[in-house]
């Protein structure tokens, strides 16, 4: 559905570096996953992962990587580990590692060891597409290609509220991007957080 050179031109025209063939299988083996089966649909969860991830280049959360005190601590954290975003989709909370780690893995291997979401390349792919999956993919508004109802359901309550709307508008910009780069049939249609 998807070519190499067309993933990497959705990047490297966002003006982000090129990524890497393993970059590129892995956000193929994502969209498997999450059950993506449209070039819009892969355009909006594409343009999505380049606003989380600085064009495929972070897969920690630069604020709280190194941070002293931790936003996202909660009962369920295993000791000496903190649950802050990781990935290309930004996953945090124990509970969103947990609940990952028992669909994808069967067990709780990433509330064990929530570094893997960063530190391997499949995970932090596969991670992404879970999230996708199971808070994204099923919004009736994403399935009919409306990408603001992708962003609202990723990080709405910061964006999509009248407040921060300078980098939902920035999401789109991405996907309008990817959206020609894929061939993409139609028009691209922002609806769904700040309209």
């Amino acid at each position: 559905m998807i070519s190499y050179q067309q993933f990497c031109d959705a990047v490297t025209n966002n003006g982000f570096p090129r990524p890497s063939r393993a970059q590129f299988d892995g956000f193929i083996r994502a969209v498997d996953y999450a059950g993506i089966n449209s070039k819009r649909e892969a355009a909006m969860f594409l343009a999505q992962l380049i606003h989380e991830s600085g064009g495929l280049q972070y897969k920690e959360e630069q604020a709280y990587k190194n941070a002293s005190s931790d936003p996202y601590s909660s009962s369920l954290d295993r000791p000496g580990k903190r649950y802050y975003g990781r990935g290309y989709i930004q996953l945090t909370w124990a509970q969103n590692y947990r609940n990952a780690s028992k669909d994808i893995y069967g067990n709780d291997k990433l509330l064990d060891n929530p570094d893997l979401v960063a530190s391997d390349e499949d995970v932090a792919f596969i991670t992404a597409g879970w999230y996708w999956k199971t808070n994204v993919g099923s919004i009736p508004g994403v399935k009919n290609g409306r990408f603001g109802e992708s962003t609202r359901a990723i990080n709405g309550t910061l964006e999509c509220n009248g407040q921060n709307e300078d980098k939902s508008r920035k999401r789109f910009e991405y996907y309008r991007t990817v959206f020609n780069v894929f061939g993409c049939s139609g028009t691209p249609n922002e609806c769904g957080c700040y309209n």
